[in-house]
């Protein structure tokens, strides 16, 4: 082969057309995805901040209980905390002192990201001989 024939050249013409084509599809469904994302995130975040308000006020009843729970408690002669009553009492409070409750620490996933090789020029960019 001494040079590309007319035949050849077109079919790499058709090519690069036909990459350079289907790279722009690429790079419109990719920017669709993660418009689509970002706006699912938003009722992820949403939802997760209503959550996360909650967790706040079960927070504030159960420290508010403990507190009752506490005052109750020291209330009582020390022979009553140390028998079985008090102690009983004693676990009541830890379980609500201890309670943990964790909120939703939800983070928006990362926007897909391509940076394809532009192989349509690199086809184009091709000698048709070996000059």
């Amino acid at each position: 082969m001494k040079t590309l024939t007319k035949p050849e050249i077109a079919r790499r013409n058709a090519l690069c057309a036909l990459v350079q084509s289907a790279r722009e599809d690429l790079d419109v469904a990719i920017a669709a995805y993660n418009t689509a994302m970002e706006e699912a995130f938003v009722h992820v975040q949403t939802t997760a901040d209503v959550y996360n308000g909650l967790i706040e006020e079960a927070k504030e009843w159960a420290d508010t209980m403990a507190g009752q729970i506490q005052d109750y408690y020291e209330c009582r002669s020390a022979r009553w905390r140390e028998g079985e009553r008090g102690r009983a009492y004693d676990a009541w409070l830890e379980a609500y002192e201890e309670a943990l409750f964790e909120a939703a620490d939800i983070e928006a996933p990362d926007p897909l990201e391509w940076d394809g090789q532009d192989v349509a020029s690199i086809l184009e960019g091709l000698p048709e001989d070996p000059q």
